[in-house]
């Protein structure tokens, strides 16, 4: 195309030459391309050359020098951010060092206010302690004049001293977020026990149930709850109490009920019924499985507590002779079925101590001998090791 318009613009200027000696205006056009494209070839020529004269002159030492410049400048940056990274983790394990030894001397000053607070709180505590032990001491030896020769103190103690101590323990054991215990059959069976000597006393069929509810069921809470005598604790002496003085009352109505009726406002019979399965086993199961019904119903359907409450259920089923057995978490029915299967055994064995009164006595020496055993045990073993890091403590401090 580029030579076509170059011969097109030479020849029109030769046509042309011997003319008049004027261009057209197409003519003149021509003329100007020609001399346009004259210059677009020299510059295109012009381009060419430079092009392959730099092309020639780029060579492997330049590529070299810039690759040299380039890892090096790679390098250089490289090593900035590894600095900055070693002075940043520097940076963040001073501060930590810091944050620890101020968090240090925090604890270090919450233990300190802790000691006296507790220093302070030490002589209150200790008396508070020795006038529990002392209460429970002298109580102790009042329940067993009352059991041995005083009967007729038995349904007076147990009236005054049972409703109290619930209520106290209700409170308690609301502030401590463990009120379902509350909801228990032991606490359901003290009810009935109060409201058949208040109500009708002189039944001798109701004074059987409450015979085979106190040396049932309850009787059988206490080796559950592993109740102690550790007398300087109102809780621990509470829930001995609950399983306990129930017994000493049943057994002052059935061998010595005159005694017992004496200053009472209405006597207890004189003349018990036989042993009888259905009163002795059957009724107290049924109130049983009544009570089972009700706390089902209020705790698992209608309440629901959350994970960290604590509940009879909970609490017996964390224990490890109970995973051993069941595994852990066994279900609610499972636990429900065991304790009827042990109620009923129980409860057959009630028969024994109402028709024998050694059986029932030797019931009662079983009972005492274990809730003592636990005391001592926590006493030579709890409480002795408490007051050793006592001690340790104290000598820190004075160190």
């Amino acid at each position: 195309w580029y030579q076509r318009r170059v011969r097109k613009a030479v020849v029109s200027t030769q046509s042309t030459g011997s003319g008049s000696g004027v261009l057209s205006d197409s003519e003149t056009n021509d003329a100007d391309d020609f001399a346009y494209y004259q210059d677009v070839y020299r510059f295109v020529g012009a381009m060419k050359e430079g092009f392959q004269n730099r092309k020639i002159s780029v060579d492997w030492e330049t590529i070299q020098r810039k690759k040299t410049e380039v890892t090096e400048e790679f390098q250089r940056k490289k090593d900035e951010v590894k600095e900055a990274v070693i002075n940043s983790k520097e940076r963040i394990k001073e501060k930590s060092r810091e944050k620890l030894d101020a968090g240090k001397e925090k604890i270090l000053k919450l233990r300190k206010k802790t000691y006296k607070r507790l220093k302070r709180m030490e002589p209150e505590e200790n008396y508070r302690q020795k006038v529990v032990f002392t209460k429970s001491v002298l109580t102790l030896v009042l329940k067993t004049f009352a059991v041995c020769s005083g009967q007729w103190l038995l349904p007076w103690y147990y009236a005054i001293t049972c409703p109290t101590l619930i209520i106290w323990r209700i409170i308690t054991y609301w502030q401590a977020q463990f009120q379902y215990f509350c909801l228990d059959f032991c606490y359901f069976g003290n009810l009935i026990i109060c409201l058949i000597i208040w109500f009708d006393p002189s039944n001798p069929e109701l004074c059987s149930v409450l015979f085979s509810i106190s040396n049932g069921i309850l009787y059988l809470g206490a080796f559950s709850f592993r109740n102690s005598l550790v007398f300087h604790s109102v809780d621990k002496m509470t829930s001995t109490y609950i399983h306990t003085v129930p017994l000493l009352l049943s057994f002052g109505i059935r061998w010595y009920p005159e005694v017992t009726s004496r200053y009472w406002h209405a006597s207890f019979p004189t003349e018990a019924i036989p042993p009888s399965w259905y009163w002795n086993v059957l009724v107290p199961f049924l109130v049983l499985v009544t009570h089972t019904a009700l706390y089902t119903l209020l705790v698992n359907v209608i309440l629901q507590p959350e994970a960290h409450i604590v509940t009879s259920y909970r609490y017996i089923t964390a224990k490890k002779s109970i995973k051993k057995i069941f595994g852990p978490n066994p279900p609610y029915f499972v636990y429900v079925i065991v304790n009827w299967i042990l109620s009923l055994l129980i409860s057959s064995v009630t028969l024994v101590f109402y028709r024998y009164f050694y059986a029932h006595v030797f019931g009662l020496c079983l009972l005492f001998w274990f809730v003592t055993w636990n005391g001592a045990g926590y006493y030579f073993d709890v409480f002795r090791m408490s007051m050793a890091r006592k001690n340790e403590g104290k000598a820190e401090k004075t160190e």
